[in-house]
């Protein structure tokens, strides 16, 4: 491998580059909602519980269904680094605003941050498919670090406004930074782009599949809010299950990169019901649960994706769509904590994304046999040959490089040999 080729930067960062930025935004939000806006409207004497509840059903139905129509404008537009870095300036101007202790002036401040929440979930959300390559591993990466993100919001709930503040401004900036890098660095070395925006016309098998992949999400967003587990008012547990949910998140995709989508899906949702029957009473039964339960989001996520490759976007923020229609129910206080229904959620699941793969085995690597294989086998021949591209495009820099030398070298011999000539007549 020629110095040229080692030392191109990865287009990897850009997965970890924005997971990060991923953590700051969703901290940011849920800091500030719980330390500044609930507290502010708390105090208010409007109701007090009745409004705070209001503004977290406001701050979450806005976050998560605005995504889909930014995801479809996101598409068109072809502005994912704009749209990231108008995000936490978003975000900013929430926090700033919600320490003003004027019970008005909270709900605006909580619209500019779901905004911004749902402005940098979906930017990030389609830089990361972009370099994914039909992959499920970077967006579970991506995914993974906002549950990090939300818990240590909801912890800091204690602390001083002013300070929390303080410290989110300087991490939104830190973010800025970081984006504006990997978009310096994109431009410089891979020039990703969105492909042109097009939803074909879609035969019923694939609309299906997408209403169950969708219904799949939609599930997966009810069980995450009635998962009342006795055990979680420990706080060693409580943090061992968010641990779980971050590496469920992480590592599903990368196994169903390894061993196809539709295998890892079933596996995991199966091993989840199983495991969940028991989880109320055994804690470690219901932290394996929470972590193979969790394995499915990256999956549907690059399903929806690889179905729709010309319109990521709007896969993202169809996505996020789903997980606000599934909590809606939970919100309205028709909630079942019992872990019969978890386990019931996950089997309906593990069937519906069975079904749902199988119909566009085409577009999605669903397992690790037949046309799967090839699939995999086709990926694998293309990233080696775009690497060998690379390295015969390097080594003939490396050669020109070479050759230039030898010719600068050549013209100074016969430059010297000239003027000795010359020397030579005039004597």
């Amino acid at each position: 491998m020629s110095t040229t080729q080692q030392i191109l930067p990865k287009k990897e960062v850009t997965t970890f580059a924005y997971a990060l930025c991923h953590f700051v935004v969703d901290f940011a939000c849920v800091s500030t909602m719980l330390c500044a806006v609930s507290r502010v409207l708390g105090e208010s004497g409007q109701g007090s519980m009745e409004v705070v509840a209001l503004s977290i059903l406001l701050y979450d139905i806005v976050a998560f269904t605005l995504q889909l129509p930014i995801g479809i404008a996101l598409d068109q537009l072809d502005k994912n680094s704009h749209a990231a870095l108008l995000s936490y300036a978003l975000v900013g101007a929430g926090v700033i605003l919600s320490l003003v202790p004027i019970a008005l002036l909270e709900w605006p401040a909580i619209l500019l941050l779901a905004i911004g929440n749902a402005l940098f979930h979906s930017a990030g959300g389609l830089s990361v498919l972009n370099i994914s390559q039909k992959h499920a591993g970077p967006s579970g990466i991506f995914i993974a670090t906002g549950a990090i993100g939300v818990f240590l919001g909801t912890q800091s709930a204690q602390m001083g406004r002013l300070q929390i503040a303080f410290s989110l401004l300087v991490l939104l900036f830190l973010c800025a930074l970081i984006t504006l890098v990997v978009q310096k660095v994109n431009k410089k070395y891979w020039n990703v782009h969105n492909v042109s925006f097009d939803i074909p016309r879609l035969s019923f098998n694939t609309l299906l599949a997408i209403a169950l992949l969708s219904l799949v999400v939609a599930l997966r967003s009810y069980a995450g809010m009635v998962m009342a587990f006795p055990w979680k008012s420990e706080m060693l547990l409580l943090v061992l299950s968010i641990l779980g949910v971050f590496a469920g998140k992480a590592l599903g995709g990368m196994v169903a990169d390894r061993i196809g989508f539709r295998t890892t899906a079933i596996f995991s949702l199966i091993v989840a019901a199983t495991l969940f029957v028991p989880s109320w009473e055994i804690p470690v039964m219901g932290l394996l649960g929470v972590f193979f339960f969790n394995f499915t989001m990256s999956i549907t996520l690059a399903s929806l994706a690889n179905i729709l490759p010309n319109a990521k976007g709007t896969a993202f923020g169809l996505a996020s769509f789903s997980l606000a229609v599934g909590a809606l129910p939970a919100l309205a206080g028709f909630r079942i904590e019992h872990p019969a229904m978890l386990s019931g959620i996950s089997l309906v699941s593990a069937l519906a994304l069975g079904v749902g793969l199988t119909l566009v085995k085409d577009s999605v690597a669903t397992g690790p046999f037949g046309h799967e294989r090839m699939f995999q086998a086709a990926q694998v021949v293309e990233a080696v040959e775009e690497d060998d591209l690379i390295a015969e495009l390097s080594d003939q820099v490396d050669e020109l490089a070479v050759e230039d030398a030898l010719a600068a070298k050549d013209y100074l011999v016969a430059e010297d040999y000239l003027v000795a000539e010359d020397k030579q007549v005039e004597d």
